[in-house]
């Protein structure tokens, strides 16, 4: 276990450069949840993601892609089963994260370049903002104590809020064997 007050972040794992950005760790993140792609071209793109140059094996970029997207997580969580509703989107919560790093770090994220832990590390530690009130909102349980008006109030936010999948796209051929040259190619390497 590494410790940001006495190490440097890492840019490598076993020996293998990284990309270590956070935008590759959000790209990362968004590849691993995409429903459109298989298991394999999920893997083989997250992989040529972390690892730009060379490559371990498969196994190894298992536990890299494990290591590096949970790597700056120190605390102990208890987890009881997958989260069942979820809290944050990439896409759908730019805007209230791209704000609270502008207003609490004056980290611009458009401009500015911090490695995946560093951008984990202040994003789950955020202050009181917009971004961390909407998150409440979307695990926010009712219970039978709350009057009607406040169940209802709290559904009505929650659905605003509310991290729909997308729907099913098609893909066009173009894109699908675009997709597969891709496949051809990240299998090679």
């Amino acid at each position: 276990m590494w410790n940001i007050l006495l190490d440097q972040l890492p840019e490598e794992w076993n020996g293998y450069p990284i990309d270590s950005d956070y935008q590759v760790g959000i790209l990362i993140s968004q590849c691993l949840a995409d429903n459109l792609l298989s298991e394999a071209e999920k893997f083989y793109t997250a992989a040529s993601l972390l690892f730009p140059a060379e490559r371990p094996g498969n196994q190894e970029i298992a536990e890299a892609l494990e290591w590096f997207l949970n790597g700056f997580d120190h605390d102990n969580h208890t987890q009881s089963g997958k989260q069942s509703v979820p809290v944050m989107d990439f896409d759908i919560d730019q805007w209230r994260i791209y704000s609270a790093f502008l207003n609490q770090y004056d980290i611009d994220l458009n401009k500015d370049r911090l490695h995946w832990f560093q951008f984990m590390g202040l994003l789950s530690n955020l202050n009181e903002c917009a971004f961390t009130r909407v998150m409440d909102i979307r695990v926010k349980k009712i219970n039978s104590k709350m009057s009607q008006e406040e169940k209802k109030s709290i559904k009505q936010a929650q659905a605003v809020f509310a991290i729909r999948p997308p729907a099913d796209e098609e893909i066009n051929p173009q894109e699908r064997q675009r997709v597969n040259e891709f496949m051809r190619y990240a299998v090679k390497q």
